[in-house]
C-alpha cells in the first residue's frame, strides 16, 4: 500500500489497526527492559567478586583481570563443576611448597 494516505481504504483498515497494535506491543517490549536496566543501574546492588559461587578459576581473579590473571600459578584440587562442596579449594604454588 502506498504511504501517506490521508484515509485508508476500508479493505486495508483492519491490517492497519493490526500493524499499529503490533508496533505498540514491540515498543513496550523495548521500553520495559530499558526501564529495568536504567533502574538497576541507578538503584541496584553492586555484585560481589563471585555472586553465583561458581567453582571455576575465572572467578578467582579480580575484575577486570590483570594481564597475567594470577601472580602465581594456582593448583586446583577439585573439579570446576563440583557444586556439592561449599567453597572452591585452590592452592597456589607458593602455598603448596609450604605444605609439602
Amino acid at each position: 500500500m502506498p504511504r501517506r494516505y490521508h484515509v485508508y481504504p476500508p479493505e486495508f483498515q483492519v491490517l492497519n489497526v493490526m500493524s499499529t497494535a503490533g508496533a505498540s506491543i514491540l515498543a513496550v517490549g523495548y521500553v520495559l527492559p530499558l526501564a529495568y536496566l536504567i533502574w538497576s543501574l541507578r538503584y541496584g546492588a553492586v555484585a560481589g567478586m563471585n555472586p553465583w559461587k561458581a567453582k571455576g578459576l575465572e572467578w578467582e581473579t579480580p575484575s577486570p583481570p590483570p594481564t597475567d590473571n594470577f601472580d602465581v600459578t594456582p593448583v586446583v584440587l577439585q573439579e570446576a563443576y563440583a557444586y556439592d562442596v561449599d567453597e572452591p579449594e585452590v592452592i597456589y604454588a607458593s602455598e603448596k611448597a609450604a605444605h609439602v
